[in-house]
């Protein structure tokens, strides 16, 4: 794994922050995810009609599935948030499966998963405080008994700790398996096995990026979902 670059270095409130021509990409790959999703949610849905052609037919299957998932998980009464979860689907996979296309994927960064956590971290106790008031949210900490505050407090932090590292490590971890086996065909080289060495450069990633970036970046995204529907029902709740 390649060391990163810092590109300039800026204080902040006494610390000292640096840019790194790696945190430049993940923001420039980020960037370019969003205004392609914007793009596409504004082709999609235009002219929508009462009887659906085949695009708005795949569109609106999207958004069932997303809605029932909610309505599952979390009941009706919590449909505001298929807007919020389905975004936050969409945009996670495709961060997660960028690295088919051989981009380093935004989610291999701590810097992207925190701020994906933070925003989760975000809504749960926010919207917990707007439905239950911040009087009553407070008492939410002694929930079971006054015991308990301790550890109910450092379970609300704890979850966002996780929730960063665990998408971080699992795409981390694919990043670099990848990049190790790309490392070592190269350092393989083609001159001892002539023909048969274009073969292994082509063929071996393929199901390495079919597992890492295809089927373990859905796994990831589902997760991240779920977690945070699971947690926004929940902490509003108790």
């Amino acid at each position: 794994m390649e060391e990163a670059k810092v590109l300039y270095t800026f204080d902040f409130l006494g610390l000292k922050l640096k840019l790194t021509d790696q945190c430049l990409h993940s923001v420039i790959v980020q960037w370019a995810i969003m205004a392609f999703l914007i793009i596409v949610a504004v082709i999609v849905t235009r002219n929508l009609k009462s009887k659906p052609d085949k695009k708005q037919t795949v569109i609106e299957m999207l958004v069932t599935w997303i809605r029932d998932l909610v309505d599952k998980n979390m009941g009706k009464e919590y449909r505001k948030f298929v807007p919020l979860i389905g975004t936050i689907g969409v945009y996670l996979l495709l961060l997660n499966m960028i690295g088919v296309f051989a981009i380093k994927p935004p989610t291999s960064s701590l810097s992207t998963t925190l701020g994906l956590a933070i925003i989760s971290f975000a809504v749960v106790n926010g919207y917990a405080i707007k439905s239950n008031g911040l009087g009553q949210y407070i008492k939410g900490f002694a929930h079971p008994m006054a015991l308990m505050l301790p550890l109910n407090i450092m379970e609300r932090v704890v979850y966002l700790f996780t929730l960063t590292l665990r998408l971080f490590g699992n795409i981390l971890v694919g990043t670099l398996v990848i990049e190790l086996i790309y490392s070592a065909l190269g350092g393989l080289g083609t001159s001892l096995l002539g023909y048969f060495g274009y073969v292994f450069d082509i063929g071996t990633p393929i199901p390495l990026h079919f597992y890492f970036d295809l089927f373990d970046g859905a796994i990831q995204t589902f997760i991240f979902m779920m977690l945070t529907m699971v947690n926004i029902k929940t902490v509003n709740e108790e």
